[in-house]
């Protein structure tokens, strides 16, 4: 279906430009760093019957700064 072209020539004078709109919702520069240092971090997992057992080399952190939580 074509597009009326007075709707289109409205959309563009309102709307914002893809590229802006990418910048507008773009993660923050401390996500992005975050995400990448979580992946990269090496994890042993250690699987029991009722539990699992997460061994993490996180240096800089306290045992209060860590919070688990369980999610179904």
């Amino acid at each position: 279906m074509a597009m009326d072209p007075l709707l289109s020539t409205v959309q563009q004078l309102f709307g914002v430009p893809d590229e802006m709109e990418k910048l507008l919702n773009a993660p923050a520069r401390s996500y992005v760093r975050d995400t990448k240092a979580m992946a990269s971090t090496p994890v042993d997992v250690k699987e029991y019957p009722n539990s699992y057992v997460f061994i993490i080399d996180m240096p800089g952190l306290k045992f209060n700064d860590i919070e688990v939580s369980h999610c179904a």
